[in-house]
């Protein structure tokens, strides 16, 4: 899909000079071909906007062109751009009426001319060795379409490393519960989508990078770089944040199409159990343990025979989620302890030995899962 029609107002810069790696970002020195085209959409991103451009024209890989899509902006957001684009040439700005994200990123990828489009946020940094790490991964990693990393947290709330994981059997194995792909921080083959008629679905509003990467992994594989190249801003103004209601009910549906795909037609009741256990909303009553254990259980058998996902992954990505289903009702005591275990092949490989002893603990003593780990003293008291 391509965003906007003929009627939208478009202004754009001259096609971007680039330069070779390793020049100051003013060197124009132009190269045969763009590796890089960074797609950055914003509407009124006034307040952070100008620090995510510096963090992508301080990049240290310097063959790129960073295209920006105004997507109808009312705040200062189009001077904003404007100026960045008369001081450097690599920054192309176009400006539509206000369709939203979705119809932005797809006119962005149409308009890309670089071998990899890499995305950005507007209220994100990238880190100055973003794109050189990333390209050095995808030529030597000709099979890999889509590569994320790890991203740093900053802004509200603390600040951490959000460690996703690497190989590609793990990340295709989540995609029926979440994405392990943060999407700011992703760079994509454009022969891969362009090959594949794969694009941004205006359907999937507030989660069209999940619904992507589901709509990719049947015709490409997927990576993550384990370093932390983007950092994250956290703020209220977030679309989970503001769009919380409207991004549940598209991840629902991505979810339930897998769950098609793999011949389940699920109830209400088990859908929501989906969902519940995607966004971690756990219960600790006996009848939700059960019918957690009876429905994760199924999809590990419906897959034995699918194939939908790559065995041996996908077991360990369901071991993992039992576990923590388990491990969050240890005020269930024995009972708890023992619905854990009705599941051997779910447990054997959900928990270390230690985080079992402590599961174990916690589960005798009914403690608060949300409470630290308490060595049990066995001095009598003075």
């Amino acid at each position: 899909m391509v965003c906007g029609d003929a009627r939208s107002s478009l202004i754009e810069s001259q096609h971007p000079a680039s330069v070779k790696e390793g020049h100051h970002p003013k060197d124009k020195s132009v190269s045969a071909v763009i590796r890089v085209s960074c797609l950055l959409a914003v509407w009124n991103g006034e307040a952070y906007v100008a620090d995510a451009i510096r963090s992508v024209l301080d990049q240290t890989f310097g063959d790129f062109e960073l295209i920006t899509i105004d997507d109808g902006s009312t705040d200062g957001t189009a001077t904003i751009l404007r100026r960045f684009q008369r001081e450097d040439a690599r920054v192309r700005v176009f400006t539509q009426p206000h369709t939203g994200l979705i119809s932005a990123l797809n006119r962005g990828v149409s308009l890309a001319t670089g071998e990899y489009i890499a995305r950005m946020d507007a209220d994100d940094l990238c880190m100055p060795q973003r794109f050189s790490s990333q390209v050095q991964y995808m030529d030597r990693h000709r099979a890999i379409g889509i590569c994320g990393t790890w991203v740093e947290t900053f802004g509200s709330g603390r600040a951490e490393v959000v460690r996703y994981p690497c190989d590609d059997a793990t990340i295709r194995s989540r995609l029926l519960f979440d994405s392990s792909l943060a999407h700011p921080s992703v760079i994509m083959r454009r022969q891969t989508l362009e090959s594949h008629g794969l694009s941004y679905d205006t359907l999937a509003l507030h989660a069209e990078d999940y619904d992507l990467w589901v709509r990719a992994a049947p015709h490409t594989r997927f990576a993550n770089i384990p370093e932390a190249l983007l950092r994250y801003r956290i703020h209220p103004e977030q679309v989970g944040q503001r769009h919380g209601g409207k991004q549940e009910a598209s991840t629902r549906r991505i979810r339930l199409t897998q769950l098609h795909g793999m011949g389940i037609k699920p109830s209400e009741y088990e859908t929501d159990l989906h969902q519940s256990l995607c966004q971690w909303e756990f219960s600790s009553a006996p009848e939700y343990l059960r019918t957690t254990r009876a429905w994760l259980c199924q999809l590990m058998a419906v897959n034995s025979k699918a194939r939908n996902y790559p065995m041996k992954e996908f077991r360990m990505v369901l071991s993992r989620r039992w576990a923590d289903v388990c491990v969050a009702a240890t005020t269930g005591g024995i009972r708890t302890l023992m619905e854990f275990w009705r599941a051997p092949r779910l447990a054997r490989s959900g928990l270390s030995p230690m985080s079992h002893l402590k599961f174990v603990v916690k589960c005798l003593v009914r403690q608060d899962p949300s409470k630290p780990f308490m060595i049990i003293n066995n001095a009598m008291p003075r």
